[in-house]
Protein backbone atom coordinates (compact mmCIF):
# COMPACT_ATOMS: atom_id res chain seq x y z
CA UNK A 1 0.00 0.00 0.00
CA UNK A 2 3.03 2.53 0.92
CA UNK A 3 4.47 1.46 -2.64
CA UNK A 4 1.04 2.02 -4.20
CA UNK A 5 1.19 5.70 -2.49
CA UNK A 6 4.17 6.57 -3.54
CA UNK A 7 3.69 5.72 -7.20
CA UNK A 8 0.74 7.26 -7.22
CA UNK A 9 2.62 10.65 -5.75
CA UNK A 10 5.45 10.36 -7.98
CA UNK A 11 2.89 10.19 -10.93
CA UNK A 12 0.88 13.24 -9.99
CA UNK A 13 4.41 15.30 -9.03
CA UNK A 14 5.57 13.84 -12.39
CA UNK A 15 2.21 15.62 -14.21
CA UNK A 16 2.64 18.18 -12.16
CA UNK A 17 6.44 19.59 -13.12
CA UNK A 18 5.55 18.87 -16.52
CA UNK A 19 2.93 20.90 -16.92
CA UNK A 20 4.14 23.63 -15.57
CA UNK A 21 6.79 23.93 -18.12
CA UNK A 22 4.04 23.99 -21.05
CA UNK A 23 3.02 27.84 -22.09
CA UNK A 24 0.22 25.85 -24.66
CA UNK A 25 -2.90 24.13 -25.00
CA UNK A 26 -2.20 21.61 -27.09
CA UNK A 27 1.50 20.44 -25.25
CA UNK A 28 -0.34 20.46 -21.91
CA UNK A 29 -2.52 18.06 -23.39
CA UNK A 30 -0.43 15.80 -25.15
CA UNK A 31 1.96 15.72 -21.51
CA UNK A 32 -1.73 14.87 -20.03
CA UNK A 33 -2.01 11.99 -22.72
CA UNK A 34 1.04 10.35 -21.90
CA UNK A 35 0.88 10.53 -18.01
CA UNK A 36 -2.45 9.03 -17.91
CA UNK A 37 -1.95 6.29 -20.57
CA UNK A 38 1.10 5.57 -18.54
CA UNK A 39 -0.70 5.29 -14.54
CA UNK A 40 -3.47 3.47 -16.29
CA UNK A 41 -1.76 1.42 -18.60
CA UNK A 42 -4.78 1.98 -21.28
CA UNK A 43 -5.14 4.27 -24.47
CA UNK A 44 -5.94 7.92 -23.42
CA UNK A 45 -6.54 10.64 -25.78
CA UNK A 46 -7.36 14.47 -25.45
CA UNK A 47 -9.63 16.41 -27.53
CA UNK A 48 -9.58 20.06 -27.62
CA UNK A 49 -12.52 22.37 -28.61
CA UNK A 50 -12.29 24.70 -32.12
CA UNK A 51 -13.36 27.79 -33.12
CA UNK A 52 -16.17 26.28 -34.78
CA UNK A 53 -17.33 24.55 -31.46
CA UNK A 54 -16.19 21.61 -32.06
CA UNK A 55 -13.60 18.72 -31.23
CA UNK A 56 -10.44 17.77 -32.61
CA UNK A 57 -7.49 15.42 -31.30
CA UNK A 58 -4.12 16.75 -30.93
CA UNK A 59 -1.82 17.70 -34.08
CA UNK A 60 0.02 14.81 -35.37
CA UNK A 61 -1.90 12.08 -33.26
CA UNK A 62 -3.68 9.54 -35.22
CA UNK A 63 -6.92 8.19 -33.35
CA UNK A 64 -7.14 4.74 -32.72
CA UNK A 65 -10.21 4.63 -30.92
CA UNK A 66 -12.29 6.93 -32.69
CA UNK A 67 -14.74 7.97 -30.37
CA UNK A 68 -18.68 9.22 -31.74
CA UNK A 69 -18.38 13.34 -32.34
CA UNK A 70 -22.03 13.18 -30.96
CA UNK A 71 -20.79 11.21 -27.43
CA UNK A 72 -17.97 13.54 -26.87
CA UNK A 73 -19.50 16.83 -27.51
CA UNK A 74 -22.33 15.81 -24.91
CA UNK A 75 -20.20 15.06 -22.64
CA UNK A 76 -18.41 18.65 -23.60
CA UNK A 77 -21.14 20.54 -23.67
CA UNK A 78 -23.48 18.83 -20.78
CA UNK A 79 -19.82 18.79 -18.35
CA UNK A 80 -20.72 14.71 -17.90
CA UNK A 81 -18.99 11.73 -17.67
CA UNK A 82 -20.33 8.91 -20.43
CA UNK A 83 -19.31 5.88 -21.74
CA UNK A 84 -17.98 2.14 -20.24
CA UNK A 85 -18.67 1.70 -16.38
CA UNK A 86 -21.43 4.96 -16.51
CA UNK A 87 -24.93 5.17 -16.61
CA UNK A 88 -24.57 6.98 -19.89
CA UNK A 89 -24.16 5.39 -23.09
CA UNK A 90 -22.55 2.00 -21.01
CA UNK A 91 -22.11 -0.48 -23.99
CA UNK A 92 -19.28 2.24 -25.51
CA UNK A 93 -15.94 0.59 -25.57
CA UNK A 94 -14.23 3.67 -23.69
CA UNK A 95 -14.80 6.36 -21.20
CA UNK A 96 -15.69 10.09 -22.01
CA UNK A 97 -14.50 12.43 -18.90
CA UNK A 98 -14.85 16.57 -19.55
CA UNK A 99 -11.88 18.46 -18.69
CA UNK A 100 -13.82 21.37 -16.36
CA UNK A 101 -12.01 24.09 -14.14
CA UNK A 102 -14.45 25.70 -12.35
CA UNK A 103 -17.36 26.57 -14.68
CA UNK A 104 -15.56 26.20 -18.05
CA UNK A 105 -14.30 23.22 -19.94
CA UNK A 106 -11.66 23.05 -22.05
CA UNK A 107 -12.04 19.90 -23.76
CA UNK A 108 -12.60 16.02 -23.11
CA UNK A 109 -10.67 13.07 -22.11
CA UNK A 110 -10.93 9.43 -23.96
CA UNK A 111 -9.60 6.17 -21.79
CA UNK A 112 -10.11 3.31 -23.69
CA UNK A 113 -11.56 0.39 -21.72
CA UNK A 114 -12.17 -2.11 -23.96
CA UNK A 115 -14.48 -3.63 -21.51
CA UNK A 116 -18.08 -2.53 -21.19
CA UNK A 117 -17.74 -3.58 -17.61
CA UNK A 118 -15.04 -1.15 -17.25
CA UNK A 119 -14.46 -0.89 -13.37
CA UNK A 120 -11.55 1.18 -11.38
CA UNK A 121 -10.92 0.48 -7.59
CA UNK A 122 -11.47 3.99 -5.47
CA UNK A 123 -8.04 5.20 -5.22
CA UNK A 124 -7.26 4.56 -9.16
CA UNK A 125 -10.81 6.71 -8.95
CA UNK A 126 -9.23 9.71 -6.88
CA UNK A 127 -5.83 9.43 -9.09
CA UNK A 128 -7.66 10.03 -12.30
CA UNK A 129 -10.01 12.65 -11.41
CA UNK A 130 -6.56 14.41 -9.85
CA UNK A 131 -5.47 14.01 -13.13
CA UNK A 132 -8.30 15.43 -14.54
CA UNK A 133 -8.48 18.47 -12.47
CA UNK A 134 -4.20 18.90 -13.14
CA UNK A 135 -5.26 19.30 -16.79
CA UNK A 136 -8.14 21.47 -16.35
CA UNK A 137 -6.37 23.74 -13.83
CA UNK A 138 -3.10 24.11 -16.43
CA UNK A 139 -5.95 24.62 -19.77
CA UNK A 140 -7.29 27.42 -17.71
CA UNK A 141 -3.77 29.09 -16.74
CA UNK A 142 -3.07 28.99 -20.40
CA UNK A 143 -6.37 30.68 -21.40
CA UNK A 144 -5.66 33.36 -18.84
CA UNK A 145 -2.27 33.91 -19.76
CA UNK A 146 -3.53 34.87 -23.68
CA UNK A 147 -6.26 36.94 -22.52
CA UNK A 148 -4.03 39.35 -20.26
CA UNK A 149 -1.79 39.02 -22.97
CA UNK A 150 -4.38 40.18 -25.91
CA UNK A 151 -5.93 42.75 -23.52
CA UNK A 152 -2.01 44.23 -22.97
CA UNK A 153 -1.77 43.99 -26.76
CA UNK A 154 -5.42 45.65 -27.31
CA UNK A 155 -4.70 48.56 -24.64
CA UNK A 156 -1.02 49.16 -26.14
CA UNK A 157 -2.28 49.44 -29.38
CA UNK A 158 -5.14 51.66 -29.32
CA UNK A 159 -2.75 54.15 -26.84
CA UNK A 160 -0.56 54.46 -29.55
CA UNK A 161 -3.40 54.80 -32.07
CA UNK A 162 -4.91 57.71 -30.24
CA UNK A 163 -1.47 59.24 -29.78
CA UNK A 164 -0.72 58.97 -33.55
CA UNK A 165 -4.47 60.15 -34.06
CA UNK A 166 -4.29 63.32 -31.78
CA UNK A 167 -0.58 64.32 -32.76
CA UNK A 168 -1.82 63.98 -36.66
CA UNK A 169 -5.12 66.10 -36.04
CA UNK A 170 -3.56 68.67 -34.57
CA UNK A 171 -1.05 69.05 -37.53
CA UNK A 172 -4.11 68.87 -39.71
CA UNK A 173 -6.17 71.49 -38.13
CA UNK A 174 -4.31 74.95 -39.17
CA UNK A 175 -4.03 74.39 -42.37
CA UNK A 176 -7.23 73.05 -43.40
CA UNK A 177 -8.66 75.82 -41.61
CA UNK A 178 -6.48 78.47 -43.56
CA UNK A 179 -7.73 76.26 -46.39
CA UNK A 180 -11.40 77.09 -45.67
CA UNK A 181 -10.84 80.65 -44.75
CA UNK A 182 -9.31 80.85 -48.12
CA UNK A 183 -12.17 79.32 -50.08
CA UNK A 184 -14.70 82.00 -47.87
CA UNK A 185 -12.39 85.13 -48.78
CA UNK A 186 -12.31 83.66 -52.34
CA UNK A 187 -16.03 83.71 -52.79
CA UNK A 188 -16.14 87.40 -51.54
CA UNK A 189 -13.71 88.48 -53.43
CA UNK A 190 -14.75 87.47 -56.95
CA UNK A 191 -18.43 88.41 -55.67
CA UNK A 192 -20.85 88.25 -59.32
CA UNK A 193 -17.63 87.18 -60.93
CA UNK A 194 -17.38 83.52 -59.37
CA UNK A 195 -20.87 82.27 -61.64
CA UNK A 196 -18.48 80.21 -63.49
CA UNK A 197 -16.91 78.64 -60.70
CA UNK A 198 -19.60 78.56 -58.04
CA UNK A 199 -19.77 74.90 -58.38
CA UNK A 200 -15.90 74.72 -58.03
CA UNK A 201 -16.08 76.85 -54.95
CA UNK A 202 -18.79 75.29 -53.08
CA UNK A 203 -17.27 71.25 -53.72
CA UNK A 204 -14.20 72.70 -52.10
CA UNK A 205 -15.93 74.51 -49.43
CA UNK A 206 -17.82 71.38 -48.62
CA UNK A 207 -14.83 68.67 -48.69
CA UNK A 208 -13.10 71.32 -46.72
CA UNK A 209 -16.04 71.68 -44.11
CA UNK A 210 -16.23 67.55 -44.31
CA UNK A 211 -12.13 66.98 -43.45
CA UNK A 212 -12.67 69.85 -40.53
CA UNK A 213 -15.94 68.06 -38.91
CA UNK A 214 -13.37 64.49 -39.66
CA UNK A 215 -10.47 66.41 -37.43
CA UNK A 216 -12.25 67.53 -35.50
CA UNK A 217 -14.23 63.93 -34.19
CA UNK A 218 -11.02 62.39 -34.06
CA UNK A 219 -9.74 65.08 -31.27
CA UNK A 220 -12.39 65.09 -29.71
CA UNK A 221 -12.37 60.95 -29.57
CA UNK A 222 -8.46 61.86 -28.73
CA UNK A 223 -9.55 64.20 -25.77
CA UNK A 224 -12.00 62.00 -24.64
CA UNK A 225 -9.95 59.04 -23.80
CA UNK A 226 -7.18 60.43 -22.69
CA UNK A 227 -6.82 60.39 -18.66
CA UNK A 228 -7.95 63.58 -16.56
CA UNK A 229 -10.95 64.18 -18.68
CA UNK A 230 -13.80 65.66 -16.80
CA UNK A 231 -17.28 66.12 -18.08
CA UNK A 232 -18.34 69.61 -18.17
CA UNK A 233 -22.24 68.80 -17.53
CA UNK A 234 -25.17 71.53 -17.11
CA UNK A 235 -28.87 71.70 -17.72
CA UNK A 236 -29.83 72.32 -21.20
CA UNK A 237 -32.85 72.29 -23.22
CA UNK A 238 -32.39 69.07 -26.01
CA UNK A 239 -34.49 70.52 -28.21
CA UNK A 240 -32.50 73.79 -28.87
CA UNK A 241 -29.58 71.44 -28.61
CA UNK A 242 -30.87 69.07 -31.48
CA UNK A 243 -32.53 72.38 -33.57
CA UNK A 244 -28.55 73.98 -33.05
CA UNK A 245 -27.41 70.66 -34.61
CA UNK A 246 -30.08 70.71 -37.33
CA UNK A 247 -28.95 74.35 -38.56
CA UNK A 248 -25.50 72.97 -38.82
CA UNK A 249 -26.35 70.41 -41.07
CA UNK A 250 -28.84 72.65 -43.35
CA UNK A 251 -26.02 74.77 -43.33
CA UNK A 252 -24.20 72.08 -45.22
CA UNK A 253 -27.18 70.38 -47.20
CA UNK A 254 -29.56 73.34 -47.68
CA UNK A 255 -31.86 70.93 -49.80
CA UNK A 256 -32.10 68.40 -46.42
CA UNK A 257 -35.51 68.56 -45.17
CA UNK A 258 -35.89 67.65 -41.14
CA UNK A 259 -38.95 67.18 -39.48
CA UNK A 260 -39.44 67.19 -35.98
CA UNK A 261 -41.96 65.30 -33.57
CA UNK A 262 -41.13 67.08 -30.28
CA UNK A 263 -43.06 67.14 -27.03
CA UNK A 264 -45.06 70.22 -26.06
CA UNK A 265 -43.02 70.86 -22.53
CA UNK A 266 -39.53 71.63 -22.74
CA UNK A 267 -37.09 68.89 -21.98
CA UNK A 268 -34.49 69.50 -20.14
CA UNK A 269 -30.99 67.03 -19.67
CA UNK A 270 -28.12 67.37 -17.51
CA UNK A 271 -24.97 67.08 -19.86
CA UNK A 272 -22.14 69.05 -21.44
CA UNK A 273 -23.85 71.24 -24.63
CA UNK A 274 -21.27 71.07 -27.54
CA UNK A 275 -20.77 67.11 -26.92
CA UNK A 276 -23.83 66.54 -27.37
CA UNK A 277 -24.29 68.62 -29.99
CA UNK A 278 -21.61 66.57 -32.02
CA UNK A 279 -23.46 63.78 -31.50
CA UNK A 280 -26.77 64.81 -33.62
CA UNK A 281 -24.63 66.36 -36.18
CA UNK A 282 -23.13 63.16 -36.35
CA UNK A 283 -26.05 61.55 -36.67
CA UNK A 284 -27.93 63.64 -38.71
CA UNK A 285 -24.97 64.01 -41.39
CA UNK A 286 -24.92 59.66 -41.60
CA UNK A 287 -28.52 59.95 -42.04
CA UNK A 288 -27.71 62.50 -44.68
CA UNK A 289 -25.15 60.51 -46.77
CA UNK A 290 -27.12 56.99 -46.40
CA UNK A 291 -30.20 58.43 -47.08
CA UNK A 292 -31.18 57.23 -50.32
CA UNK A 293 -31.92 60.82 -51.21
CA UNK A 294 -31.28 64.49 -50.06
CA UNK A 295 -34.56 65.97 -50.84
CA UNK A 296 -35.72 62.74 -48.91
CA UNK A 297 -37.12 64.28 -45.36
CA UNK A 298 -34.98 62.82 -42.00
CA UNK A 299 -37.41 62.34 -39.09
CA UNK A 300 -36.16 63.75 -35.56
CA UNK A 301 -38.28 62.35 -32.62
CA UNK A 302 -38.23 63.10 -28.83
CA UNK A 303 -40.10 60.83 -26.58
CA UNK A 304 -39.06 61.96 -22.65
CA UNK A 305 -40.82 59.76 -19.78
CA UNK A 306 -39.94 59.89 -15.77
CA UNK A 307 -36.99 57.72 -16.38
CA UNK A 308 -35.44 58.20 -19.30
CA UNK A 309 -35.39 60.82 -22.75
CA UNK A 310 -35.34 58.78 -26.44
CA UNK A 311 -34.32 60.47 -29.44
CA UNK A 312 -34.58 59.08 -32.78
CA UNK A 313 -33.51 59.95 -35.74
CA UNK A 314 -34.36 57.93 -38.67
CA UNK A 315 -33.54 58.26 -42.83
CA UNK A 316 -35.19 57.05 -46.01
CA UNK A 317 -32.13 55.07 -47.15
CA UNK A 318 -31.64 51.67 -47.94
CA UNK A 319 -31.53 50.61 -44.38
CA UNK A 320 -28.46 48.76 -42.74
CA UNK A 321 -27.12 45.58 -43.10
CA UNK A 322 -28.70 43.24 -40.08
CA UNK A 323 -24.96 41.82 -38.95
CA UNK A 324 -23.01 45.10 -38.61
CA UNK A 325 -25.96 46.86 -36.25
CA UNK A 326 -23.11 46.23 -33.38
CA UNK A 327 -20.06 47.19 -35.37
CA UNK A 328 -20.92 50.63 -36.68
CA UNK A 329 -20.21 52.09 -33.56
CA UNK A 330 -16.81 50.34 -33.79
CA UNK A 331 -14.03 52.94 -34.41
CA UNK A 332 -12.86 52.61 -37.76
CA UNK A 333 -15.86 50.78 -39.27
CA UNK A 334 -18.66 51.60 -41.92
CA UNK A 335 -21.00 49.85 -43.52
CA UNK A 336 -19.81 49.13 -46.63
CA UNK A 337 -15.95 49.53 -46.26
CA UNK A 338 -15.38 50.56 -50.61
CA UNK A 339 -18.28 52.73 -50.39
CA UNK A 340 -17.80 55.63 -52.40
CA UNK A 341 -18.94 57.92 -49.38
CA UNK A 342 -16.61 59.66 -47.65
CA UNK A 343 -15.61 58.88 -44.22
CA UNK A 344 -13.46 56.57 -41.95
CA UNK A 345 -15.67 55.65 -39.50
CA UNK A 346 -14.96 57.72 -36.48
CA UNK A 347 -18.31 59.78 -36.75
CA UNK A 348 -20.64 56.93 -34.88
CA UNK A 349 -17.97 56.09 -32.56
CA UNK A 350 -17.25 59.36 -31.09
CA UNK A 351 -21.47 59.11 -31.14
CA UNK A 352 -21.28 55.93 -28.68
CA UNK A 353 -18.08 56.90 -26.82
CA UNK A 354 -20.24 60.27 -25.61
CA UNK A 355 -23.49 59.03 -24.82
CA UNK A 356 -21.98 56.62 -22.89
CA UNK A 357 -20.47 59.10 -20.95
CA UNK A 358 -23.26 60.50 -20.16
CA UNK A 359 -25.05 57.56 -18.66
CA UNK A 360 -26.94 56.67 -21.56
CA UNK A 361 -26.77 54.03 -24.48
CA UNK A 362 -27.16 54.18 -28.44
CA UNK A 363 -28.25 51.15 -31.02
CA UNK A 364 -29.29 51.32 -34.25
CA UNK A 365 -32.01 49.73 -36.12
CA UNK A 366 -33.76 48.78 -39.70
CA UNK A 367 -37.21 50.67 -39.74
CA UNK A 368 -40.42 47.90 -41.21
CA UNK A 369 -41.32 50.77 -43.49
CA UNK A 370 -37.66 51.23 -44.57
CA UNK A 371 -34.75 53.38 -43.57
CA UNK A 372 -32.61 53.25 -40.70
CA UNK A 373 -32.96 54.46 -37.33
CA UNK A 374 -30.47 55.22 -34.53
CA UNK A 375 -32.15 55.81 -31.38
CA UNK A 376 -30.37 57.80 -28.73
CA UNK A 377 -31.12 57.15 -25.00
CA UNK A 378 -30.16 59.49 -21.88
CA UNK A 379 -31.01 59.29 -18.10
CA UNK A 380 -33.89 61.65 -16.94
CA UNK A 381 -32.43 63.51 -14.22
CA UNK A 382 -36.44 65.34 -13.43
CA UNK A 383 -39.87 64.20 -13.03
CA UNK A 384 -41.78 64.62 -16.05
CA UNK A 385 -44.18 66.62 -14.67
CA UNK A 386 -41.77 68.85 -13.76
CA UNK A 387 -40.86 70.00 -17.18
CA UNK A 388 -41.89 74.08 -17.48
Amino acid sequence: MARSREKRSTQLYELARELTQQGAADDIALAGQKAVGRAFTTECEIWLPTAQHDLRPLPGVISSLQPDPAILRWCFEKGQIAGAGTDTLAGVPYRVIPLESGQQRYGVMVLATHDPHFSITPEQQRLLETFVLLLAGAQQRVTLTQRAQQSRVAIEREELRNSLLSALSHDLRTPLTVLFAQVEMLTLELGQQADEVTEQLGELREQALGMIRLVSNILDMARIEAEGFRLTADWLSLEEIIQSASASIERLYPEVQIAYLCPEQVVLIRGDGPLLERVFVNLCENAVKYGREREAPISVMIQPDTQQVTVSICDQGPGLPTEETVTLFTKFSRGKSESTIPGVGMGLAICKTITELHGGHIYAENRPQGGACFTLILPASFPQGDCL
